[in-house]
């Protein structure tokens, strides 16, 4: 990381977190730029999470904003309070950011909205479909470098030369109070559903990449003596967490990861973040690919809502914990939905096999007629549908007189897979599950 970077990160300005009523003029007056661009997105009332964790379970729909996520908000509060500091004699006021996904988006959907230039820098390797939504929006796209520092240097540069503001995702207290319009939303809207249950029995789960949506939601909540506060961190992108636990801004403990949940993939927390943090937010829980894997498919199955993986990683870390939650009253953020059909379909595939729904399998067979169609039968006796056959007899690792047969299995779950095992096992098919389906 370079010295600027390491600045940008590591010292920005944070005002007086002590003075309660200079932070709610503020909520107040973030929430009022908000609501003049955007409706409040949905509240809802989760049947789905409500059975499985064994108390109320609420999911506040960021993913239904007009740019996909909750980054807008931050955006939009930023050049707000930017925008009046502008000279007019000296052009149009410019901001400038680097991201490789929602806060690109974010950042380029609030300057058409306020009349801004919005220059975005993005990593060459940006998929496709994140750089056009960005370009739809009418924001000037630069592909520099191959990872993400690289795309903030080039945004730094400009910033200088160019005079225009630098926004960035989530190290900015604008940007937090921004992000923290969401959970005073949420308050608003739980009072108004549930107005006999004291807001001291609320608790928030949110995504935790950078930490600026947790931070924030922690200012509100302890503004408004509500409930705890929890983030939801990859588990090899735990910078809050660790930094958390040593009171101390640390990095990720493993570099070099990578995540589904690109989205939350930050390797250092901000100063702003963790000092907000540091105050307001109970604990970090941190969730595996598997786990965000089986909540966007219960998403898409329980909820009929399509998100992507960072935007799950909320309900995988209170599915994961039901414990810390009982006796509670909870709402989760599914933070964002901005994900290309291709990734939704490796997803959805993923999580069928996490859930116990698809079964990759080999099986050893004779190498003589009716073999396969035994097997088949065996298969089709325990109520098992077969998706794909593969019969390989030149380069399987078995004996000559025998091949090897692989599957993929359609099936009801864990202990339908036990029973196919089971059958298969006692026919002499020497059955043999594949990982990574």
């Amino acid at each position: 990381m370079t010295p600027e970077l390491a600045r940008v990160l590591g010292e920005a300005v944070l005002p007086d977190l002590n003075d309660e009523e200079a932070l709610r003029a503020g909520l107040s007056e973030a929430s009022a730029i908000v609501g003049r661009y955007m409706h409040a997105s949905p509240l809802r009332y989760s049947d789905w999470l409500s059975e499985e964790l064994g108390c109320p379970v609420w999911l506040k729909f960021e993913c239904l904003n007009p740019n996909g996520s909750f980054k807008v908000r931050g955006a939009l509060v930023a050049i707000a309070k930017r925008l009046p500091l502008h000279d007019p004699s000296k052009g149009p006021f410019k901001v400038c950011a680097a991201s490789a996904g929602n806060h690109a988006q974010g950042v380029a959907l609030a300057a058409k909205l306020m009349g801004c230039e919005a220059h975005i820098f993005l990593p060459k390797r940006t998929p496709l479909v994140k750089r056009s939504a960005t370009e739809r929006l009418g924001a000037k796209v630069y592909l520099v470098g191959d990872v993400l520092e690289e795309a903030f240097e080039a945004a730094l540069q400009f910033s200088a030369q160019q005079s225009a503001q630098f926004l960035h995702a989530f190290n900015d207290f604008d940007v937090v109070m921004g992000q923290a319009t969401c959970a005073a939303e949420i308050l608003a809207q739980f009072a108004a559903e549930c107005p006999q249950v004291p807001l001291d029995q609320l608790d928030f789960v949110g995504c935790v990449g950078g930490g600026g949506l947790v931070s924030g939601a922690g200012l509100a909540f302890r503004l408004a003596r509500a409930g705890r506060v929890f983030g939801a961190e990859q588990e090899f992108f735990d910078s809050a967490s660790r930094s958390l636990q040593k009171r101390e801004r640390l990095p990720v403990t493993q570099a070099g990861r990578s995540t589904i949940a690109d989205g939350i993939a930050v390797r250092l927390i901000g100063n702003v973040n963790f000092e907000i943090m540091s105050r307001t937010v109970e604990r970090m829980l941190l969730v595996s690919d598997d786990e965000i894997v089986a909540a966007l498919l219960g998403l898409v199955e329980r909820e009929h809502v399509v998100a992507e993986a960072a935007g799950a990683a909320a309900i995988a870390a209170a599915r994961k914990n039901p414990a810390v939650f009982q006796g509670r009253h909870l709402v989760l953020t599914v933070s964002g939905g901005n994900i290309d059909p291709q990734m939704l379909s490796r997803v959805i595939t993923r999580g069928l096999g996490v859930t116990g729904r698809m079964l990759k399998m080999t099986a050893r067979l004779g190498d003589r007629p009716g073999q396969l169609k035994l097997l088949l039968e065996k298969i089709a006796s325990v109520d098992a549908n077969v998706l794909e056959v593969y019969h390989d007899r030149t380069y399987a690792q078995v004996n000559v007189g025998d091949v090897e047969v692989e599957l993929a299995l359609e099936t009801r779950g864990f202990e339908h897979q036990y029973e196919l095992l089971e059958v298969l096992e006692e026919a002499g098919f020497s059955p043999k599950i594949r990982q990574g389906i």
